[in-house]
């Protein structure tokens, strides 16, 4: 993630999280944990008729800001690429997001807040009134995976896994069963070239992850009608009784130590929902726990909530003003 000297804002503003109402009791690892996969179960329901998972198609910044538009109601603009950003704000968020950033008379909107803010005397430490209770981000990790025109080949990944509090990589070969190669889509013949069996990649379905099939007129990073976008990882974010709850997720179905809790019933959506059960995770409320996602190469062996608390507002052409949800809590600010 980039950093600058705007870095302060994230640091400062992040506050905010532990100024909220703090629960009278520190809940324990594993109830942190049973809330984690409780309210993960309810973000990756379908959504739509394309069965994607709710926090998926949730608002991504684009569409929130400028405010003007009135995406703070949350309607969802048509059509549009759930692809085109990482990060996604639920309802509550979206709204928090288009308030003034301070209760002070004359504060502007988050998406004009950034010459307030620096200009400011005293400076804020917080924003205020706080994102509320029901806000939500979440984070979508894809890899795309090119639909090979031999059937017998696939695609060698790199996994990203975690094991304590070390990442440690081992590779997969994700290959595509005849199912999953006819589709409805007017695509084009595939033309990939694949990756070979591999002594050294085990041999992975398709199906043991959530996937997405691209449309006509759909690309990310190389894969376009035909190809699939495979979720190899996940950020999801709750503001729960007045606390964030930090929750990381990544694709390894052999760990015991991150699968540890998981209802039986951890299913989601897609034309496998059972895959979901494959993912696994780590949570935590406090910014000192070491939880993070082995696939951010910038959060490993530290935490989320650090690494968020770093990240610099991104000033873009467009975005010069903008102090918002990703700026001050989760995540790096996708403008362009």
């Amino acid at each position: 993630m980039r950093r600058s000297s705007l870095g302060a804002v994230a640091a400062l503003l992040l506050n905010w999280g532990a100024a909220s109402s703090i629960h009278p009791e520190t809940p324990s690892v594993d109830q942190v944990r049973q809330t984690a996969w409780r309210m993960a179960k309810n973000a990756i329901q379908e959504s739509d008729d394309r069965r994607i998972p709710q926090f998926v198609n949730w608002l991504t910044a684009r569409e929130i800001y400028p405010c003007l538009r009135g995406a703070e109601s949350g309607r969802l603009p048509r059509p549009r690429d759930f692809l085109d950003e990482s990060f996604h704000y639920n309802a509550k968020a979206a709204v928090r997001m288009c308030e003034p950033l301070v209760r002070t008379p004359g504060a502007p909107s988050m998406d004009r807040a950034l010459s307030f803010w620096e200009h400011s005397n005293p400076k804020a430490l917080s924003i205020d009134p706080p994102f509320p209770s029901g806000a939500r981000l979440g984070a979508a990790f894809w890899n795309p995976v090119r639909l090979p025109a031999d059937p017998t080949f696939g695609k060698i990944v790199a996994l990203q896994v975690r094991a304590g509090d070390h990442a440690i990589t081992r590779r997969i070969r994700i290959t595509i069963p005849s199912q999953d190669r006819t589709g409805s889509e007017p695509c084009v013949a595939p033309k990939a070239t694949g990756d070979p069996a591999a002594p050294d990649a085990q041999d992975v379905s398709l199906d043991e992850f959530f996937w997405v099939r691209l449309g006509a007129g759909e690309h990310y990073n190389g894969a376009s009608c035909g190809d699939f976008a495979v979720l190899v990882a996940f950020h999801l974010v709750h503001k729960d009784h007045g606390k964030w709850l930090w929750t990381t997720f990544w694709w390894d179905p052999e760990s015991k130590e991150f699968g540890r809790g998981r209802p039986s019933s951890f299913q989601g959506a897609g034309e496998h929902p059972e895959a979901w059960a494959n993912y696994a995770m780590d949570a935590a409320t406090e910014p000192s726990a070491v939880i993070f996602n082995p696939w951010r190469v910038e959060e490993r062996g530290s935490n989320c909530a650090k690494c968020h608390a770093e990240v610099a507002v991104h000033p873009g052409a467009s975005a010069a003003e903008r102090i918002s949800f990703d700026s001050v809590t989760a995540a790096h600010a996708h403008f362009k």
